[in-house]
């Protein structure tokens, strides 16, 4: 028997270590460090004289706990239980046991399971323990209990002990072997004090890497030319999550595209007036099938015959040449601050005499082109350089240039007058370019 117990308790304890590794990572609930349990207990036993037949007693338990760490307790409990009429003899039985010992217990459950090898004492009495020739009514002996339960945890106060099952062994004399075995059945409450929130913490839930999003817009200042000129087109694409590299490829009805990136520009020459599109194409360098499109429309003119004196000639090289020079001369570039759109006041002096010569020469157009120096993303620069051509030709209406002769379009910091990296260079840059627009 003695061997029987102390395989049961290795069992209990190696058992309940090992499950108090796994913590199913329940954060509702404590670990306290102190816990009081009080409830009904019941006892299938056997006594003096004889040994059994068994008998049962009915009764109630307190048993109070002081967690060393989360899975280890030092348990301290006490029962009580009363039988009448335990034998022929019509002897009573008041049971006593006071015990103390190791616990342990899988913490952080719900449901949580327990083992437990406790040892103490038992005192009897109100009975008949036979001792040689005489007997007497109440008897002490050692007691040594082992087992498990389970409480389960209504919340980090309460908890409600559903179940403790244990082995007893006594050594009362009865005239026979003078050792009992008993079996123990216990439930009740259980009140918890302090304690600290013991969980696993949960993993942290990795992010899946979704592919690159591509949004590709595009867009072109001069959707309507004559025969011969300039279609100019820009692309304005972004990806999500991240600013990625990307590929363009650009098409059209007709015509020479000339150029690539972002910003191409389609030559006319020779294309029948009709209707026609520029479709671009923005896929990622690491995942050419991640891509998104976009297209333009324009319209292109018949170009009439230019006449000169009454003669019925174009105008020459030289003379394209000189209109150029002078159509310089008095529409300047506007200057602009670091990371500004907002007119200078030398750029307003050299819009307004601009507005003037504009206004005497009703038959110009204009392009203006929005520039940045290479400072910050080419995203950002794109749309800082169409605010300042925004804002350059803002200027020139409120002269009174009527908006249909001014188109803009924006280069960011695609093309730089100047590489030098020095604030005089970068200054250079930032500007409202004004050409004329045929």
């Amino acid at each position: 028997m003695r061997s029987t117990t102390l395989t049961l308790v290795l069992a209990i304890l190696g058992c309940s270590a090992a499950l108090a590794q796994q913590s199913s990572g329940n954060p509702a609930l404590i670990v306290p460090k102190l816990d009081v349990s009080l409830g009904y207990n019941f006892m299938r036993a056997n006594a003096p004289p004889g040994g059994c037949p068994c008998f049962s007693l009915n009764g109630g338990y307190l048993a109070a706990g002081v967690h060393i760490v989360d899975w280890l307790s030092v348990e301290g409990e006490a029962t009580g239980g009363r039988a009448n009429d335990i034998s022929l003899l019509g002897q009573n039985l008041n049971l006593i046991t006071v015990a103390a010992g190791p616990r342990v217990t899988l913490s952080g459950h719900r449901i949580v399971p327990f083992g437990e090898a406790l040892f103490g004492i038992a005192h009897g009495s109100d009975s008949y323990f036979p001792t040689g020739t005489s007997f007497t009514t109440s008897a002490s002996s050692f007691a040594l209990s082992a087992g498990g339960g389970l409480d389960y945890s209504i919340n980090h106060r309460y908890a409600i002990r559903a179940l403790d099952v244990q082995y007893l062994r006594t050594a009362f004399p009865n005239g026979n072997s003078n050792t009992q075995n008993h079996l123990m059945i216990g439930a009740g409450l259980v009140v918890k004090f302090g304690g600290h929130m013991h969980w696993s913490p949960a993993p942290v839930a990795r992010e899946e890497k979704r592919p690159s999003e591509i949004s590709f817009t595009c867009s072109s200042v001069t959707p309507t030319v004559k025969e011969g000129d300039i279609i100019e087109v820009s692309g304005h694409a972004f990806t999500s999550p991240d600013q990625l590299a990307l590929d363009y490829a650009w098409t059209s009805d007709s015509g020479v595209i000339i150029g690539s990136g972002r910003m191409i520009a389609v030559k006319t020459a020779g294309m029948a007036p009709g209707d026609y599109h520029v479709k671009g194409k923005a896929a990622l360098l690491s995942s050419p099938t991640t891509f998104a499109e976009c297209e333009v429309p324009f319209h292109v003119s018949a170009r009439p015959v230019a006449v000169a004196n009454g003669a019925g000639s174009s105008l020459t090289p030289a003379e394209i040449a000189k209109s150029d020079v002078i159509f310089h001369e008095n529409v300047q570039d506007a200057l602009f601050d670091y990371d500004s759109a907002e007119i200078r006041p030398d750029a307003k002096v050299a819009i307004e005499h601009a507005g003037k010569f504009l206004t005497e020469h009703p038959d110009i157009q204009v392009l203006i082109e929005g520039y940045a120096d290479d400072r910050g993303s080419a995203e950002y620069n794109l749309g800082l350089g169409a605010q300042r051509a925004s804002a350059a030709r803002t200027a020139l209406m409120e002269q009174g240039i009527p908006p249909e002769r001014l188109k803009i379009i924006s280069y960011g910091k695609e093309a730089q007058v100047c590489v030098q990296q020095t604030e005089q260079c970068w200054q250079q840059n930032r500007r409202a370019a004004f050409s004329m627009h045929h």
